[in-house]
């Protein structure tokens, strides 16, 4: 390991785990760490088969984050991890989090942040009263295309913004394929691992973090629709919602799992005084401005990197651009660390929003009326 690099342990990200091996893979792809431990499950047993696959020193493969972090702190300052990614269910979020930042590691932590909104909040006071950094995972942030949209928009290339439309829709839930194993959707649709939120949790958190992050401006009021599209599920897999902005910005933001054939399509519509800009995942590295009298496309360009071993691991309908969204925000992580300042990514505050508004769209539904953020 060269001077300098940080070292990295996980939580969670076991055998046969698709988000933990992004995880490792897209950080080490910075040139900025390297994996030394981790807790990838609470078998022993399958934390120590991933830890032989990963090459680790089995002394450093631990059965919980507790005793990862207890003999990680036994080690010499200089030997020991400097921060861990938390690639678990939503359940342990943040008991992981919270051990973590009170013994001196710095987290990057999945989305969303936790089970419950009173979770967040209270380990918001932890990240609060700490002095380590905390970061989240909502990758899409992270995507060039995203960034350079913002930086189009702070510019006032589209005026004052008027309206929003995010739209993210899969079909991988088109079928109870819980009930045939599938271990994704098996701890994705069951309330005791995700939270009372399914599909509103897993990707509409990512819709409404957009759609905050753009605006650049909060959310105060929605109604939304929250909904069981395929028979026997034990949680919602589709929603759409109406957002009301603080600074008058109108929202439109829907999300579905169950829609049949589609894949992976997250697309973004931003509508202005002076035009409109339109983006796809699809087609990541091209934005479409709309004038009132003139259009165009503008091309952006990509970090060049090596990411043929993740790129195996992605799911349909995702591809090198989702890598580089983690790998850039790790990329802004690390640098926080090491200039000790705010990094600009997703933080403890984006996690705690999303959580309101899991919590707040579940209530609109149920009342069928808007509700107050």
């Amino acid at each position: 390991m060269t001077k300098g690099m940080l070292k990295m342990g996980m939580v969670g990200g076991g055998p046969g785990s698709m988000i933990g091996d992004i995880h490792r893979l897209t950080a080490e792809a910075t040139g900025k760490t390297k994996l030394v431990c981790g807790a990838f499950s609470s078998d022993l047993h399958k934390s120590r088969q991933k830890g032989n696959e990963l090459g680790l020193d089995m002394n450093r493969v631990y059965a919980s984050v507790e005793e990862m972090i207890d003999k990680e702190l036994q080690l010499p300052e200089g030997e020991r991890m400097d921060f861990i990614a938390i690639t678990t269910p939503n359940h342990l979020h943040v008991a992981a989090a919270n051990l973590a930042l009170k013994s001196g590691f710095h987290v990057m932590c999945d989305k969303p942040l936790s089970i419950n909104y009173q979770e967040a909040l209270e380990l918001k006071k932890v990240v609060d009263q700490s002095k380590m950094k905390f970061g989240m995972t909502y990758t899409y942030r992270g995507y060039a295309g995203i960034l350079k949209i913002k930086e189009l928009i702070e510019s006032g290339r589209i005026g004052d913004i008027r309206k929003i439309k995010v739209d993210y829709t899969q079909g991988w839930l088109t079928e109870l394929i819980e009930d045939q194993g599938q271990k994704q959707a098996k701890w994705r649709t069951d309330p005791k691992f995700s939270g009372q939120g399914g599909t509103i949790a897993d990707i509409g958190t990512h819709a409404f973090n957009m759609a905050e992050y753009l605006a650049g401006s909060k959310v105060t009021e929605i109604a939304a629709d929250v909904s069981i599209l395929v028979k026997g599920r034990k949680i919602d897999d589709d929603a759409n919602v109406l957002l009301r902005y603080e600074n008058g910005i109108k929202g439109i933001l829907s999300v579905g799992q169950a829609c049949a054939g589609e894949l992976n399509s997250f697309i973004v519509k931003i509508y202005g005084s002076k035009g409109s800009l339109h983006w796809t995942n699809g087609h990541s590295n091209i934005i479409v401005f709309k004038g009132l009298e003139n259009s165009e496309e503008i091309y952006i360009e990509e970090s060049v990197v090596d990411l043929h071993e993740a790129i195996k691991l992605l799911p349909d309908g995702h591809d090198e651009s989702f890598l580089k969204g983690f790998l850039n925000l790790y990329n802004l992580f690390f640098k926080s660390i090491e200039d000790d300042t705010v990094a600009e990514i997703p933080n403890i505050k984006d996690g705690v929003r999303g959580m309101l508004f899991i919590e707040k769209a579940i209530e609109s539904s149920n009342k069928n009326t808007f509700v107050t953020l």
